[in-house]
């Protein structure tokens, strides 16, 4: 009896020391990974933070820790020998520690894949942009050759003293007038401000959504507004709801006019879009999800909003309505 006591006590000495070597060795390890690696951690922390992963590596490491104990628990219940105890907290270590370099790679391997769909999308953005400003400088150029048409005939006109004819082609001059300030004032003039090519290219297809829709599209810039490249494909996103949503609603009123201001001073960049939603009445409905003022099942987009400005700390979307007019202003500020 005086044998098994000793013995027990021997294989608890052991269990207690094992464990504190293995504590020992599992500090040092995490230390030298601090200090020869610190650029790799920064590096998957930083991705870990950008594809919000935090809570599911933290529910994961949680469960790990709590799988350990279950174990320890249940090897005490059962009388198991401490030898077995320490091979078991071995086991358990490496394939912890096994099981974690995977999680690694699949998050290092799932960030490649995200940076490879945000370029695709960027790159498409691009694309949409460049076909636009094409479609844009073909409209001008034919413009700009109607107009030379348009003074030669009426010089004609002017030397054969052809007051009528002169009057006609003079009003046609005069109505084509705003296509011009329509395509150089809204849209070329200001794609100046926009230093992001992604930006510009939404702003150009937004624009001509709307046109198209028989809304106008007004932007405002007074100075070079460029958005910082971390999380662009989602403000990107963000921008594209929103303004979808505002030419949606307004297509249902009277004016058909949306408005959207860009304005950035002291790290922060608000974008404002404003359009007429005589139809929302109460801003808490309007933020709920599913809120619609187009139908059932079609008030999604501004939950998505919600949902990508949740998982970003440097982006806030505030909501008003004052006058039937609905003013969004998605504010960006620095990441620190």
């Amino acid at each position: 009896m005086m044998m098994k006591m000793n013995s027990d006590d021997r294989y608890s000495e052991l269990l207690v020391v094992s464990t504190i070597v293995l504590s020992i060795i599992l500090l040092l390890a995490l230390s030298g990974l601090k200090h020869w690696k610190n650029k790799q951690i920064l590096i998957i922390t930083s991705e870990i933070k950008m594809l919000s992963l935090e809570k599911p590596v933290f529910y994961m490491l949680l469960t790990l820790f709590l799988a350990m104990e279950l174990v320890l628990i249940i090897s005490n219940i059962q009388s198991v020998t401490a030898t077995l105890q320490v091979v078991i907290v071995l086991v358990f270590i490496i394939f912890t520690f096994l099981m974690g370099s995977q999680i690694m790679l699949s998050i290092k391997t799932y960030a490649i894949r995200q940076e490879t769909e945000d370029k695709i999308a960027r790159n498409q953005q691009l694309q949409d942009y460049l076909v636009n400003i094409e479609q844009q400088y073909t409209e001008l150029r034919r413009f700009k050759h109607d107009y030379q048409n348009i003074l030669l005939s009426l010089e004609s006109f002017a030397e054969k003293g052809d007051q009528q004819q002169f009057k006609a082609y003079y009003q046609e001059l005069l109505a084509q007038r705003p296509t011009q300030s329509e395509i150089q004032g809204a849209v070329i003039a200001q794609l100046d401000y926009l230093k992001n090519d992604p930006i510009r290219g939404l702003v150009i297809q937004k624009f001509l959504a709307a046109k198209q829709a028989g809304v106008t599209l007004k932007f405002e810039m007074t100075e070079p507004i460029e958005l910082a490249t971390a999380n662009l494909l989602t403000v990107i996103r963000i921008i594209g709801i929103l303004l979808d949503n505002a030419i949606e609603q307004a297509v249902q009123e009277t004016d058909k006019l949306v408005s959207c201001a860009f304005l950035q001073s002291d790290g922060l960049i608000e974008i404002t879009i404003e359009n007429t939603a005589s139809q929302v009445k109460d801003i808490q409905a309007f933020s709920e999800l599913g809120y619609s003022t187009k139908g059932a099942g079609r008030g999604t987009g501004l939950a998505n909003v919600q949902d990508l400005i949740a998982k970003q700390t440097n982006l806030f979307l505030e909501t008003q309505i004052e006058n039937r007019k609905l003013r969004q202003t998605l504010m960006i500020t620095e990441e620190i």
